[in-house]
């Protein structure tokens, strides 16, 4: 018998929708929904009591070793950037300063090598650029050719550049030279990689720059040769003693 009441198809129930006139309420929360939240709150609310029952237990005249170091502000607990916990602390001034130095000197030695091969980019970008000038105005222009009749046919420039009108109306063009073709469009696409790079080691050349006047004005304010602005906003500048 149960096998047949199982087989009788059985009606879906679906889930209970939220009203349309307290959609702004957002969804409809389900007995699930609220378990869940309940849980969570007796939880918290046990965690709470665990913790003043500890505070109501506490021993003010309780003793530990860390009290000697630590200090107190209004009963909020500062914590000082020296070598506590493992930590090694506050770098002193001469630390740092020497720091800058050795960051100053990176990012000048990276500055000067993508100087250099920028350098090297645009002496191969403008070689590559007169080759390619130098092969589409004479083999393009000055070879004749001649087909397997020996008529002559029209220039391969003026096949690359698609020819007049009334050529392509009247005769149909002959076949292209493909090697010739090839060859100068991959020194079109050489040309645009470098002009690709040249775009990119322009900006970072400009990045590096930035960052090395960056890093040399730190040292400069660090060792007061020069002024700046404080944390209030005011600007100062640094005046020496008249000799």
């Amino acid at each position: 018998m149960s096998s047949m009441r199982n087989a009788v198809q059985r009606r879906n129930h679906k889930e209970r929708a939220q009203p349309l006139e307290r959609k702004k309420w957002g969804l409809l929360e389900k007995h699930k929904d609220y378990s869940l939240r309940a849980k969570d709150h007796n939880v918290k609310k046990a965690r709470l009591k665990a913790l003043r029952q500890k505070a109501a237990e506490r021993n003010p005249d309780e003793f530990a070793f860390g009290m000697m170091s630590r200090t107190t502000k209004n009963g909020v607990k500062i914590q000082d950037r020296g070598a506590q916990n493992g930590t090694a602390g506050s770098m002193s001034v001469d630390v740092v300063k020497l720091l800058k130095t050795q960051d100053a000197g990176y990012v000048s030695t990276m500055l000067q090598q993508t100087k250099r091969e920028l350098e090297k980019t645009r002496e191969e970008a403008v070689l590559v650029d007169v080759d390619v000038n130098a092969n589409t105005s004479t083999d393009l222009s000055k070879h004749k050719r001649f087909d397997e009749d020996g008529n002559e046919v029209a220039e391969l420039k003026d096949l690359l550049d698609g020819g007049s009108d009334d050529d392509m109306d009247d005769k149909p063009a002959p076949r292209l030279e493909t090697d010739a073709y090839r060859a100068k469009r991959k020194k079109e696409r050489t040309v645009e990689m470098l002009e690709r790079k040249l775009q990119a080691l322009s900006q970072r050349e400009a990045q590096l720059s930035q960052a090395l006047d960056e890093v040399q004005f730190q040292r400069a304010r660090m060792e007061g040769t020069v002024g700046g602005v404080n944390r209030n906003g005011v600007k100062f500048k640094v005046r020496e003693r008249k000799r």
